[in-house]
């Protein structure tokens, strides 16, 4: 099997994203993944940073990493409690005065198993998570960024949002839900000159799915035959939130090195 950890692909060249420093942005999923990728990506932009993850450990570690680069503030939160939720937003807006960017990366995967054989309470774990987390969370970052007529957020969805997945309905349904959220936000708010995007990966090299990766053909994970990078797919959600990006509202980019096709 070939090595997965590694992309043949990827420059090894920084790319800077953006043309302003100083925005303030807040992480969730921050502790390890896409969501650190992220946060050390937004960190070495000059980014103020509010970092949230449920592992204290890795998302102290991560804010010790961004802090190399700008000010960042580990807040440990569970992101489907709505006042864990209050507190992480306030203290961007207390500490940092603006939110700029929100960057929903927070997700519960699931084992694979068929609807009628899915536990209750696996189902309803996984939408207080993916859906009720991301609805949360844009709920107490539009406000604030409503009042600022500015703002951007992006929303780490799936590829499994847009196509149906045998033996994982609940977390592709979950995926399906924060596309729609994404959607109608981006309709809603759109017109107050906010911008509201998802990125839609497919197979990510991360620990959430390392042991299915040993276990494939790396065929099957598309025409690319691999999985990305958590850098990979980072990037994708620093340009979406960047000024590089500012008439893209509503966009739902797939980001799964062509499975879908």
């Amino acid at each position: 099997m070939p090595n997965l950890t590694h992309s043949p692909f990827r420059s090894t060249q920084e790319v800077r994203f953006m043309e302003t420093t100083k925005r303030t942005a807040i992480i969730t999923g921050a502790g390890a993944g896409v969501g650190r990728a992220v946060a050390l990506t937004l960190a070495k932009e000059g980014c103020n940073l509010v970092v949230v993850g449920r592992s204290e450990q890795n998302t102290t570690e991560t804010a010790a990493l961004a802090s190399q680069y700008t000010n960042a503030i580990p807040i440990v939160a569970d992101i489907g409690s709505e006042a864990d939720t209050i507190r992480y937003v306030n203290t961007a807006i207390e500490q940092f005065g603006k939110i700029d960017i929100f960057v929903n990366s927070a997700a519960r995967f699931q084992p694979y198993v068929l609807l009628a054989d899915t536990d209750t309470e696996l189902f309803d774990d996984i939408m207080r998570i993916n859906v009720k987390g991301t609805f949360l969370g844009m709920k107490y970052v539009l406000r604030q960024m409503a009042a600022q007529k500015s703002g951007v957020i992006v929303n780490v969805a799936s590829r499994d949002g847009l196509f149906s997945e045998p033996a994982l309905g609940s977390y592709s349904t979950s995926k399906h839900a924060m596309i729609g959220l994404t959607k109608n936000a981006a309709t809603e708010y759109g017109p107050m000159g906010i911008r509201v995007c998802a990125v839609c990966p497919g197979a990510i090299n991360t620990k959430m799915i390392a042991d299915i990766l040993e276990t494939i053909d790396p065929t099957i994970l598309g025409p690319m035959a691999r999985p990305a990078e958590p850098q990979e797919i980072a990037d994708v959600v620093c340009y979406l939130a960047s000024e590089k990006a500012t008439y893209l509202n509503g966009a739902i980019v797939r980001a799964d090195g062509g499975k879908g096709l």
